[in-house]
């Protein structure tokens, strides 16, 4: 099983799903952990029978399961055994947070992989860089020498110029961080945006209409999570979109 953390204040959830269903496609069972303050899978992804109204449930959407309401990891294993299910199951767990108790709850700190996610919205800038010093006060505790490994995806627009680019580096630049690759570069764009608001009606985690870029972004993500190269993602994805002809 491997841990995947995606940190920030900036929205997150499409883009984790997005992750999860090209996982769930490469025949990975995937789990994606809406651990957010605001919870927004809750109110965007279809449920049946009333779930909705519980505080916590597991949801499968379009493939991929769907934790939601669970404060810490131990009570999503006990829902699942109380399911007759078993948590070990799954190769991969996405944990979606803004939250510094969630992180601490999910430990973060100790994930396969972590992915710190913003825009260039200075607010969103600020508390996700507080959330990492969070994480590696956290880390530090177990080891006064140990550095947080992550990789920056950034949702990015033309009109930001460079001294917006460096702003990141220079508010982190003290903290025991170790970047790993370039950063991820996903656009912020109107258009993707329509297309996540439109996911959420149709009921399914449909690819086709997506930029080009923004599916260059989430291959390029899903190979640094999974090891695969970006050429068989990218097949993967058409397979995603052909899919999701037949059934519309």
């Amino acid at each position: 099983m491997k841990s995947v953390g995606f940190v920030g204040k900036t929205d997150k959830t499409e883009l984790v799903q997005y992750i999860a269903k090209m996982l769930s496609s490469l025949g990975k069972k995937t789990i994606v952990v809406d651990a957010t303050t605001i919870q927004k899978a809750r109110y965007t992804v279809p449920v049946i029978n009333g779930m909705n109204l519980q505080n916590q449930y597991i949801i499968e959407h379009d493939g991929i399961d769907i934790a939601i309401g669970f404060s810490n990891i131990l009570e999503l294993k006990k829902y699942l055994i109380a399911k007759g299910e078993d948590f070990t199951d799954y190769e991969y767990v996405l944990i979606d947070t803004d939250a510094d108790e969630m992180c601490e709850e999910y430990d973060i700190k100790n994930a396969n992989n972590i992915f710190f996610t913003t825009s260039f919205d200075k607010m969103h800038i600020v508390k996700g860089i507080n959330l990492l010093k969070f994480i590696c006060a956290t880390k530090r505790k177990e080891d006064t020498e140990a550095k947080v490994s992550l990789t920056k995806i950034l949702y990015y627009s033309d009109n930001i110029n460079t001294v917006d680019a460096r702003y990141i580096d220079n508010l982190s630049e003290n903290l025991p961080l170790v970047w790993v690759g370039g950063p991820i570069i996903l656009p912020y764009d109107a258009g993707d945006i329509s297309v996540n608001i439109q996911n959420q009606y149709s009921s399914k985690i449909d690819f086709r209409y997506l930029s080009k870029d923004m599916k260059a972004g989430i291959v390029k993500i899903v190979s640094s999570i999974s090891g695969e190269e970006e050429a068989k993602l990218k097949k993967v994805v058409k397979n995603i979109e052909k899919t999701a002809r037949f059934t519309a």
